[in-house]
């Protein structure tokens, strides 16, 4: 775990899908790029590493477009899906999109360039358990943005203020 955390820290990608507007880029020991890495290839060598890169230029200008709509225009996640939907633009995966894509791509740091780790901790034969923030493995910055990290800011208090609980209470003084 040390050693993942290390190379979080530099900046490194330890897996998983990079999502829409991202590609996977392998680089060699000594920073060069080796090129980008399709859907399921992995490295081969043991001293490369994996950073993520904007995807192509459309893509990008999609999950922009997504923030667009959310923040400037008030789009909830599903109007946002049926547009993209309408428009005949398919996910990474190849799929219709719908609220919880939208919502990964509004909530996840990776397009602001931030790396994060350690969310969530799996022991065997247990349940997974979401790990409190502090306990997280982040390195800022550790590659290119691709959303502007004050409409990510701006997305992430529209959701925390539409997921708040009201008291009884200020539920009564909204009401008159």
């Amino acid at each position: 775990f040390r050693g993942q955390c290390k190379l979080i820290r530099y900046g490194f990608r330890q897996g998983g899908m990079p999502g829409f507007g991202l590609r996977r880029m392998l680089i060699d020991e000594h920073g060069n790029e080796k090129g980008l890495l399709k859907h399921g290839e992995k490295k081969s060598i043991q001293t490369d590493r994996v950073l993520l890169v904007p995807g192509p230029s459309e893509e990008v200008e999609i999950v922009r477009s997504i923030y667009r709509m959310f923040i400037k225009e008030g789009k909830t996640e599903a109007e946002i899906a049926k547009i993209l939907n309408g428009r005949g633009i398919l996910t990474d995966l190849g799929r219709k999109w719908n609220r919880g894509t939208i919502l990964q791509v509004l909530s996840n740091e990776k397009y602001i360039g931030n790396n994060v780790y350690n969310r969530t901790s799996f022991k065997l034969k247990q349940e997974h358990v979401r790990n409190p923030p502090e306990k997280w493995v982040r390195k800022d910055g550790a590659f290119e943005a691709i959303v502007d990290s004050r409409d990510f800011g701006t997305v992430q208090g529209i959701l925390l203020e539409r997921s708040r609980k009201f008291t009884d209470q200020e539920m009564l003084d909204k009401l008159k």
